[in-house]
């Protein structure tokens, strides 16, 4: 009996193993000038001729990359049955490449050509890695753009571009205070011509994120965006008690994952 239920466990084991497939890549930018890591985790049974929703992960290479791909057994998010995740990993490094990818400097703030290049690495989505992804996953229901800090800011400058790459936004504890809040001259620079905005977007932070300005500086933008009443426009807020920077990755992308 007991060597029946080993052999069971074993079977569930190599059967899960095979249940998800991860395909990585390198993808070389003409736009950011730099080469990222793209793996696409498909579900089981996957096929080009069904329909699925899409995350969009950024930071594949840190802890957030990790949790979605499930790297580690003991720290794996559970994925739903329709979902395909794409994750996008900077390659040699991160510190330097995330300030330059997902810091905007659109309102005339500060930047270098290693910082504040939000707009470039936009138009790698627009233009390069969302086309590449459609070949890959023709029938798309639901996409969404998951970010954590740095990437979570630029998951909030999305809603501000003139075209809409995703159907929903996913801002985990986003730096919006970074280069000067640029974020929210972005935004009131973005008031001034436009009354509609056509975004879905939820945004997370832990109730511990104080200090490194992160609740403040969300908040903000929350509040200032909610007393725009922008035209088509669904926002929220969410603050999970007892979370810090880094311990909101999981129930942020559990939640987005839901949402999605």
């Amino acid at each position: 009996m007991k060597k029946n239920l080993l052999l069971l466990l074993m079977l569930v084991g190599v059967c899960s193993a095979f249940s998800q497939k991860k395909e990585t890549s390198s993808f070389k930018s003409s736009n950011t000038g730099d080469t990222y890591t793209i793996t696409i985790r498909t579900p089981a049974g996957f096929s080009s001729a069904k329909s699925y929703k899409i995350a969009f992960v950024a930071d594949g290479s840190l802890k957030m990359g990790n949790y979605v791909l499930g790297t580690s057994k003991s720290w794996a998010a559970t994925i739903p049955a329709d979902v395909v995740v794409v994750t996008i990993g900077h390659q040699n490094g991160h510190e330097m490449q995330r300030q330059r990818d997902f810091i905007p400097s659109d309102a005339g703030g500060y930047s270098t050509k290693e910082f504040g290049q939000a707009s470039k690495f936009y138009l790698f989505l627009k233009t390069e890695l969302l086309p590449h992804i459609k070949k890959k996953v023709p029938n798309q229901k639901t996409t969404g753009f998951i970010g954590h800090s740095f990437s979570g800011l630029f998951c909030l400058y999305l809603l501000l571009q003139p075209d809409k790459l995703f159907d929903k936004h996913f801002a985990i504890s986003p730096s919006v205070w970074a280069n000067y809040e640029e974020l929210m001259k972005v935004e009131e620079k973005y008031s001034k011509k436009n009354r509609t905005l056509n975004a879905n977007v939820h945004i997370y932070a832990g109730s511990l994120e104080v200090l490194n300005k992160v609740l403040a500086s969300a908040t903000k933008f929350y509040n200032t965006v909610k007393e725009r009443k922008y035209m088509g426009c669904i926002i929220s807020f969410e603050t999970v008690p007892w979370a810090n920077h880094i311990s909101m990755i999981k129930p942020g992308v559990d939640k987005a994952l839901k949402a999605l």
